[in-house]
């Protein structure tokens, strides 16, 4: 009998390495799945799915877009008919999650000012396309982030800040330099580019991303930034361009996705949208009356405007 007992004790124990094994492994399965990351066979047009969320007790707008990984901004856009600073409990939510790629995408960085987004596309070695989405913060009206190729030069784990001359002259008390720790707004990575002062890196301030607040630089959630810096390297190519209206055919469906025009750069965004649809050489039918609607609305949602008819 007690030897019985004894077997069955020992098999127990053997099995409890394999059962934290399983369970270990399900974790990283899930915190893998929850990844922005998803794959595709060719160069990616379009990634990710629109879906929804409810608040959660007195949450604000800019707090649900945190939760669940997105900007402010594109967030408030999608959801006008609501008070974004007053939500009632279970307040329906949209989540602008299916996003068009920039016109013009390279693989490396893809960083679009006028949604305040980066796209990390890859290509991995079976000939496949993985593209990662992140928010962004940005530079606020004056010191906007400079458009253009660039690159990738440096990277620093804990950076330093080199406070800026015209940050000290309005408050004499900064520090010339501020080391790594819960007062670096720089946060626990740096990535430097090829333009002289410019980088994308982290945040002490994660309401601040999605928002163009910035003297210039780069926000990242702190999340965000360390996956992709694991992901990148020195050489990096970085494309900033600024694209309020982006359009794509996703399968028998032709998409517009369009954006504020903060810059005020288009006079006509209706006839800017119609240059972009295009350059997608779409051969399908057009709803115009949604075009304009969507062009109206500037919802940062990816909106059908056309479909594909069968022969």
């Amino acid at each position: 009998m007690a030897s019985k007992l004894f077997r069955t004790i020992m098999q127990i124990i053997n099995i409890v390495p394999v059962l934290f094994i399983l369970f270990f492994c399900a974790i990283a399965t899930l915190t893998q799945a929850s990844s922005v990351a998803e794959l595709s066979p060719t160069f990616p047009v379009v990634s990710g799915e629109i879906r929804t969320t409810v608040t959660i007790g007195s949450e604000t707008l800019m707090e649900v877009a945190r939760r669940e990984g997105f900007g402010y901004e594109v967030v408030a856009n999608s959801n006008r008919s609501v008070d974004p600073w007053i939500l009632k409990s279970g307040t329906k939510i949209t989540l602008p999650g299916q996003v068009i790629v920039p016109n013009g995408a390279i693989t490396g960085l893809n960083i679009n000012l006028a949604e305040l987004r980066l796209f990390h596309i890859l290509a991995l070695k079976d000939g496949h396309y993985q593209v990662s989405v992140y928010p962004l913060g940005i530079g606020r009206a004056g010191r906007e982030t400079p458009e253009g190729a660039s690159y990738i030069t440096t990277k620093k784990q804990k950076p330093q800040w080199q406070v800026p001359e015209s940050l000290r002259m309005q408050d004499p008390d900064l520090p010339q330099v501020m080391p790594p720790g819960p007062q670096n707004p720089l946060g626990d990575f740096w990535l430097g580019l090829s333009k002289p002062g410019y980088g994308l890196h982290g945040t002490n301030r994660p309401f601040g991303v999605g928002r163009r607040v910035s003297y210039g630089c780069i926000r990242m959630y702190p999340e965000d930034v360390a996956a992709l810096y694991d992901q990148v390297g020195i050489d990096t190519p970085v494309r900033i361009s600024y694209q309020p209206v982006k359009a794509a055919i996703h399968g028998d469906h032709l998409l517009l996705e369009v954006h504020p025009d903060y810059l005020g750069r288009f006079d006509d965004l209706f006839q800017q949208a119609l240059t972009v649809i295009s350059k997608t050489r779409w051969a399908g039918a057009i709803d115009y009356s949604r075009v304009r609607a969507v062009v109206s609305a500037q919802n940062s949602l990816s909106e059908v405007i056309g479909q594909r008819l069968d022969e």
